[in-house]
This record gives structure tokens, sequence and C-alpha cells, in this order.
């Protein structure tokens, strides 16, 4: 069984949210942040330290991000390769 709770899909209404779309994501830890980057733990940390990875929320002793900080990272630097190949 999955540690996330999954709701059942939602059907979109014209001009209202769904379910789906207010429903918050589950945060990441570092062991799922580096299984969905393809990298290291300690290249997160290394990141992280260097304030060059992406933002992170701190809960307690706990590091975790948000998958919508993670989107937008990646966003981010594919802009960045972009604008440097040009």
């Amino acid at each position: 069984m999955s540690r996330f709770r999954t709701s059942a899909p939602t059907t979109r209404i014209e001009g209202h949210m769904t379910q789906s779309e207010t429903a918050p994501r589950p945060l990441l830890t570092i062991k799922d942040l580096a299984a969905l980057l393809n990298v290291s733990e300690k290249t997160i940390r290394n990141l992280r330290s260097k304030g060059i990875g992406p933002r992170a929320v701190k809960i307690g002793g706990s590091i975790r991000w948000r998958q919508e900080t993670i989107d937008q990272y990646l966003r981010d630097m594919e802009a960045s390769d972009l604008q440097e190949a040009a």
C-alpha cells in the first residue's frame, strides 16, 4: 500500500476547481527528490548547502520539498540552459 493517500478521480466542472486541483501534493524527502532527479542524496545536500538547489521546507528537524517548487526549479533550469545556448 502506498504511503500517500490518493483520492478518486474527479470531473472538471466549467468554472470550478476540482478536488484534485485543490488537494495539496505530498512533500518529498531527500530520498524522493534524489530519485526524481536521478542524482545521489549527497548531490542534493551539496546543492542545498551552496544555495543553488531547489528551495526546501524545514519541518522540525526534517527537510522536505514541495513538488510545485521542484517543477518550477526544473523549468527555470531549462530556461537558463536555453538562454545560454542562444
